[in-house]
């Protein structure tokens, strides 16, 4: 319970972006630094883990060294007052740092560049060296309190947003099986719902990569590695069903399938039994139904117009099979 209040009031991300401008500040009035530059560094350094804080905090050290130089060269030749040096500066500024593969870093490095140019005045050595360490106080203070304050955990958002994948996909797996049934062989509406539950396995994707790289920098987190790998086998059975799902979603135009009885009643039950997990929890399984529809499979020429009517009723049989491998005590 400790370790989650503060995620109804505001992100760990927040408190930690906060924590870093804080400390920082502190730094840079200790040295008697300006302290603006090294807080804009601190801000764009916090990211979603430790990995991805140094792997571009790496490429906006020297592109903020770039905007600086840029700025102490184009001021020592036109002067503070001019536009050609704010101009220059920031034109420079970018190309070099695309130039160099350091676009993670243009943003702040021209920040940098055109917002110290009022100050250079004729100290310029002065100025260029102050603010590189200033990047280097916003870089290194940002990077230590994602690294040790509140270590990025993505756990409840994956359950989150694996629950909610999950009942997507058991209610357009129900919905499509009563399509069929209904003669319904091309729908929109399927076809929206897919995109859509497409879209949140990828945020789950993205999401277990940010928790793999935040482990690899933390040291004994056993634990937490298994409990990564069962997310990761759980996420992979979904992507499984998603992908059989979307066989029998995506036909061919003018499609056009006869089930007999016995198969609508056996895809009806087994389309029942998978939409009930939403609410049971459970899986109830249907040997007598998966038998009847291996049954027609059997009996159905592969090479003749029933081809689609075999593919369609082996696509819900492998679905079924997905269910039931995870289910299986």
């Amino acid at each position: 319970m400790n370790e989650k209040w503060y995620r109804h009031i505001i992100g760990a991300r927040t408190i930690k972006t906060g924590l870093a401008t804080f400390f920082t500040t502190i730094f840079c009035m200790l040295l008697n630094l300006t302290p603006i530059f090294a807080i804009l560094t601190a801000i764009v350094t916090i990211e979603p883990t430790a990995k991805a804080s140094l792997k571009k905090g790496y490429r906006r050290l020297p592109a903020t060294v770039i905007g600086a130089l840029f700025a102490v060269v184009f001021t020592y030749i036109f002067g503070d007052q001019s536009p050609m040096s704010y101009a220059l500066s920031a034109t420079f500024t970018i190309l070099l740092c695309t130039k160099l593969n350091l676009q993670v870093g243009t943003t702040v490095a021209v920040l940098t560049s055109v917002a110290m140019i009022p100050g250079i005045h004729e100290a310029y050595f002065f100025n260029f060296f102050s603010r590189l360490l200033t990047a280097l106080i916003g870089l290194i203070t940002a990077g230590l309190v994602n690294f040790t304050i509140l270590p990025p955990k993505y756990y409840h958002q994956l359950e989150d947003q694996l629950l909610l994948s999950e009942k997507k996909m058991y209610t357009l797996f129900y919905n499509r099986c009563h399509e069929l049934l209904l003669g319904k062989f091309n729908s929109e509406n399927s076809n929206k719902e897919l995109i859509k539950l497409n879209t949140i396995i990828q945020k789950v994707e993205t999401l277990m990569n940010y928790q793999r790289d935040e482990l690899h920098y933390h040291k004994n987190k056993e634990d937490d590695w298994k409990l990564l790998n069962k997310i990761t086998n759980r996420a992979y059975s979904n992507r499984l069903f998603i992908s059989h799902l979307s066989n029998i979603i995506y036909l061919p135009k003018n499609t056009c399938i006869a089930f007999t009885t016995n198969e609508k009643i056996a895809i009806i039950n087994i389309s029942n039994s998978i939409h009930d997990i939403i609410s049971n929890g459970s899986f109830k399984r249907q040997q007598i139904y998966t038998s009847t529809l291996k049954k027609s499979v059997q009996q159905l020429e592969e090479f003749d117009q029933n081809q689609m009517k075999s593919t369609l009723i082996y696509e819900v049989l492998l679905i079924y099979k997905i269910l039931d491998t995870r289910y299986a005590k």
